[in-house]
Formats: C-alpha cells, structure tokens, sequence
C-alpha cells in the first residue's frame, strides 16, 4: 500500500515541467500566421488568375494554329473542332456547309490539335464543338470563329488583355464577349477569304 501512496504523491521530474506553450505563446504563433496568410493568398490567387488567362490564351492559339494548318492542308476551313484532331471523312462538313471530297479527305494530314484536350480550357471555359463565321465589322472581314461558354466578363478581360494586347474592350479586337443565356466568348481565329 505504501508503494501505491508513493506512486500517487511522487512529484513528476523537472525536466518534464514547463515541457508546453504557454496560452500567451499560442496566440501569437496564431496572430503570426493570420498576417502570413493575408500577406501571401492575394498574391497566391493573383498568380492562379494568371494561369488560367494564359492557358486561354494558350488554347485558343493553338486552336488558330491548327486551323491554319488544316486549311494549308485540306484547302478548306474546318467546320468543327473535333476536324483538329480526328481523321475528318466525307459525311462531314467544312465551315461553309460543304462536305469533304474523298480527295480532301486524303490531304488530311492532322492531328493538328492532340486528340485528348476536352475542349475545357482556362476559368472553366467550354469551347463549343462546331466553329462559326463571325463578320468583323471594322474590317468588314468574315471570320472563323471560335465559341467559348462560361467564362465571365472580368475573366473575359483577362483574356482580352493578352489576345489583343491592349487594354480590354469587349466589342472590338480578336476576342468578343456577350452575354445572354450563357456567357459567350467569341474568338475570330482567321479571316476566310
């Protein structure tokens, strides 16, 4: 019984005491970490918003690209974006609405875009599969156009900026944005002549 009593009552070491933090301590190892974090998350989000302008900008350059290479090849502007990257066949349809001859077909010398980008690209944009013609009006040129949905007007300017290299301005340049039902990003690729 007495080695249980002097279990009980025997004093813990001292070098055990004042292993700890102290309330004092903590709180300002708190109140450190709370500036850090509101010093360095702006910079960290800015630097993430750049990203995804320039993997826009990124994507719809090597869409341009790609057309350019198609109609260098096939003699005719691709109809969708699927024409980039997959073997195109005479049931499909240029961009003016006209099918693919089998000679046309034979010229096809693609993937002129890889074959596994979903069509997702920065800010959570979707391109849309089939390309459009869109009339520039300051140049009164019609256009191979390229729609993208969901991206929003600040992120559009974002992207604006970088296309265009000028400040953003939503009706004039090589990137057009509206909105409506859905947000719409419209980017005239290549003049069709």
């Amino acid at each position: 019984m007495t080695a249980i009593r002097s279990l009980c009552t025997r004093k813990l070491p001292a070098a055990r005491l004042g292993r700890g933090f102290t309330l004092a301590e903590i709180l300002v190892a708190l109140a450190l970490m709370a500036v850090l974090a509101a010093v360095l998350l702006p910079t960290v989000a800015g630097q993430i918003l750049k990203g995804d302008a320039s993997r826009a900008t990124q994507d719809l350059q090597a869409i341009r690209s790609g057309a350019e290479q198609f109609l260098a090849d096939v003699h005719r502007y691709p109809g969708k974006y699927t024409d980039l990257s997959k073997l195109i066949t005479t049931a499909d349809k240029d961009i003016l609405g006209a099918n693919y001859t089998s000679g046309l077909v034979l010229k096809w010398k693609g993937p002129y875009m890889a074959a596994s980008d979903t069509g997702t690209t920065g800010f959570g944009g979707a391109v849309q599969g089939k390309f459009g013609t869109y009339l520039n009006a300051t140049n009164n040129v019609n256009y191979l156009g390229v729609v993208i949905l969901g991206i929003s007007g600040p992120d559009f300017d974002k992207i604006d900026e970088q296309i265009d290299g000028a400040p953003a301005n939503r009706t004039a340049g090589l990137l057009r944005w509206a909105t409506g039902a859905a947000d719409t990003t419209k980017f005239l690729a290549i003049p069709i002549q």
